[in-house]
């Protein structure tokens, strides 16, 4: 604090400007002439000044003796503020200018007198005491930090008669240009020609150079043959992928932890994604494969929206549509990792899929799992039927003939409980475009019938069909799917 004579000066009192000059000299001569008619302002325990820092001045300069008045115990700390202003602005014509600087001066130490554990005046009176004088205001105690800031600065433009938009300019000056407040405050400069030359300045200053762009952290993933492979770590947490336009019907949700494929089949649609140039900068080693340990939290991170948490298909998600998790070129730590990550959120229905299902035999596979395999040529048949008959405790063990490229012919489909028949869709490979084809009639209709006397259900994709229109319905296809086994949600 400011110190005069004996008496240390209150700091809001100090923020208003002395008077000096012919002023000063005027208020001396009177002093001097007439003695002191209105007593200096001292705190209750008559160590701090109130108000009367000029007319102690004068008493000095006039060789008179001050008069003091001290205040009673029950003032707080914000009604000392309250009082202060009221004096100040009784006594003088302050210019819009210092109004707004005292408002901020006094938001600062109204907020400050009213934080909780903040000492307010003296202690020892009652509270019927500290609220009978001058009204003045106090906040709760338990007001949040945002609401006390915002009934501090109210407050302060209301009691000193501010407006808003002078108190913003205050703010604003008092930040870029201190100098130029001090010629407000002491009234030797009007508030909107020190805005005006603080934006003139602010303009003037040189601009700083952009803040360089932080380097971008790079994840080592491998492939499997053990080769780094530098990858962008992502942003945001990992989530599922939501599937609209992949193709995949019944979930809606698709994870690929793993990427890439070494089953060489001519038709892949996920070659022609990891190799096309506008999705291939996800794909930093094309269809190699590729392990994601970055993505293995997405089951525990992924929610279902509140406007799906009646839609069955927002249950399910395809787990590796992009790869072949079960290959056998993937190293098994991978698979083990995999499955963990699906055992520790286990309110998911994963659907799995593979040309090599004898790799599901002594997994430890989800109890939900909708656990398939893919077949388009005859030699994987007998493998499937001696894969399946050892898999149990999954909800749905199911078939893939996509694409149904030759006709199929099979001794037992008891072992499956979902059959689902799709044609070859055309798709744009890395060496040329591969034709769409759709299988005869008789072959869909031959293993449809034997899925059904095997008690399976039966989905036959619409791409069977190929183009209908309302003019041109198609046939009714069988399109029914595995029951409530699979469908629970996490609750």
């Amino acid at each position: 604090m400011v110190q005069l004579g004996p008496y240390e000066v209150h700091p809001f009192a100090d923020a208003f400007p002395l008077i000096d000059g012919e002023e000063f000299a005027e208020l001396a001569a009177d002093v001097k002439r007439n003695g002191l008619r209105d007593p200096i302002l001292l705190s209750h325990d008559k160590t701090t000044l109130i108000d009367g820092r000029n007319r102690y001045r004068a008493c000095e300069a006039a060789g008179v003796d001050p008069v003091f008045e001290t205040l009673g115990r029950h003032y707080t700390e914000p009604m000392i503020l309250d009082l202060i202003v009221s004096k100040n602005l009784v006594r003088r014509q302050l210019n819009p200018g210092q109004r707004a600087l005292m408002a901020l001066e006094y938001e600062k130490y109204y907020s400050e007198a009213n934080k909780p554990g903040a000492p307010i005046g003296n202690q020892n009176a009652s509270r019927s005491e500290q609220s009978s004088s001058l009204g003045a205001k106090t906040i709760p105690a338990d007001l949040p930090e945002p609401r006390r800031e915002r009934e501090s600065r109210e407050r302060a433009a209301k009691v000193t008669g501010a407006s808003g938009r002078a108190v913003q300019q205050a703010k604003a000056i008092r930040r870029d240009s201190p100098d130029l407040a001090e010629k407000v405050r002491t009234g030797a400069l009007a508030l909107d020609a020190a805005d005006r030359q603080r934006r003139e300045r602010v303009r003037a200053m040189p601009k700083p150079d952009p803040a360089p762009k932080p380097s971008q952290v790079l994840l080592t993933l491998r492939t499997h043959t053990g080769e780094e492979v530098q990858y962008p770590q992502p942003k945001a947490k990992p989530t599922f992928n939501e599937t609209p336009g992949e193709g995949i019907s019944w979930a809606a949700w698709s994870w690929n932890p793993v990427t890439g494929c070494l089953h060489g089949c001519d038709y892949c649609y996920a070659r022609e994604i990891a190799t096309s140039e506008r999705t291939k900068a996800a794909y930093p080693v094309g269809f190699t494969p590729l392990f994601h340990h970055e993505r293995l939290d997405a089951p525990a991170n992924t929610t279902i929206p509140a406007a799906h948490r009646d839609d069955p298909a927002y249950r399910k998600v395809f787990v590796c549509s992009m790869a072949d998790l079960y290959g056998r070129w993937v190293p098994d730590e991978w698979i083990e990792q995999v499955h963990s990550s699906m055992l520790a959120s286990p309110w998911w229905q994963y659907i799995l899929l593979t040309k090599f299902p004898a790799r599901y035999v002594g997994l430890d596979l989800p109890p939900k799992a909708w656990v398939g395999t893919s077949i388009d040529e005859q030699k994987r048949v007998r493998i499937a039927e001696d894969a399946f008959r050892k898999i149990d405790g999954v909800a749905v063990k199911w078939l893939s003939l996509e694409p149904l490229r030759e006709p199929l012919e099979f001794t037992d489909l008891s072992m499956f409980d979902w059959v689902v028949i799709g044609a070859q869709t055309e798709t744009r490979q890395p060496d040329g475009t591969v034709t769409s084809f759709a299988p005869p009639f008789e072959w869909v209709a031959r293993i449809a019938l034997r899925a059904k006397e095997a008690g399976c259900k039966v989905h036959l994709k619409p791409n069977l069909l190929g183009r209908v229109s309302p003019q041109l319905p198609g046939m009714r296809m069988l399109d029914e799917h595995p029951g409530p086994g699979g469908e629970e949600d996490r609750s």
